[in-house]
């Protein structure tokens, strides 16, 4: 264990806690999160959609399963909030923070889970990698 991948581990439980913050709300309440998507100006179904998304991705990120594609994922999600609610916004602080986020997401996807996630260790029990 490296560095690195404590970083890795860190970054990806910090982004699916967020994630997962945002998209349960939206699963348990989905007539919620319709009407916030259509008060947003965007079809209602969206919603609990993304809520899904946003939950199943985010517990990707977690185990590290799947991450590239659970990364990329959220990165369209946090790309889609950007431009349709917080640019038409104005400068304000969800619009630095959901930069951050889409920089996060992003350099999950580049870089990959780390060591520390579920993977590696089925990979281990089930082949004996030492990678």
């Amino acid at each position: 264990m490296n560095g690195r991948d404590l970083t890795l581990l860190g970054t990806r439980l910090v982004v699916a806690f967020i994630f997962l913050w945002h998209g349960v709300p939206k699963t348990v309440d989905p007539q919620m999160a319709m009407d916030k998507f259509v008060g947003f100006g965007l079809p209602g179904i969206l919603g609990p959609v993304v809520g899904v998304l946003e939950v199943v991705a985010g517990t990707l990120l977690v185990t590290g399963l799947l991450h590239r594609v659970a990364s990329l994922a959220l990165a369209v999600v946090i790309a889609g909030a950007l431009a349709t609610v917080q640019i038409p916004g104005g400068f304000s602080a969800g619009l630095e923070r959901d930069l951050l986020i889409l920089a996060a997401t992003v350099l999950l996807a580049v870089h990959g889970p780390g060591q520390l996630n579920l993977t590696t260790v089925l990979r281990h029990r089930w082949y004996g990698a030492t990678e």
